[in-house]
């Protein structure tokens, strides 16, 4: 996959590489993907070592693979030569990725034979997910 951030203050300019994306899954958390990028690049604000994550929808990743999705921080759309493009958006800038679009299909097929898409509502433990809402809310 190649990144590119721009917008970035410590970042005049695009800069392509390769950084390494896990796809995790847990039914736990039916209705999300977690995103890590478990090794940040040194320098910049935003390294230091830590793992970065993102959760998006597990709906919000099958739609993006037929066509834009998303606003807001977290968008995707299908690219040229077997590629999805996905974009992050903070407040240090974008990073474009781009991932193999067949891949991230199975992935999805993959999370599928766990918990099968309109059944998530049926895995959560809804009194503890409330629970844990109003603490967060404290």
């Amino acid at each position: 996959m190649i990144i590119a951030q721009a917008g970035a203050a410590s970042i005049p300019a695009p800069v392509p590489g390769v950084v390494p994306l896990v796809l995790r899954y847990d039914s736990d958390d039916p209705f999300a993907v977690v995103l890590d990028f478990p090794d940040p690049p040194a320098g910049g604000e935003m390294s230091g070592g830590e793992p970065i994550s993102w959760y998006v929808s597990r709906d919000l990743l099958t739609a993006g693979l037929a066509g834009p999705a998303g606003d807001g921080d977290f968008r995707m759309v299908p690219a040229d030569g077997g590629l999805t493009q996905l974009e992050f958006h903070n407040r240090y800038g974008v990073a474009l990725v781009q991932v193999a679009t067949d891949e991230l299909r199975g992935f999805l097929a993959d999370t599928a034979e766990v918990v099968r898409p309109g059944d998530e509502h049926r895995q959560v433990t809804w009194p503890d997910t409330v629970e844990a809402f109003l603490r967060a809310t404290d």
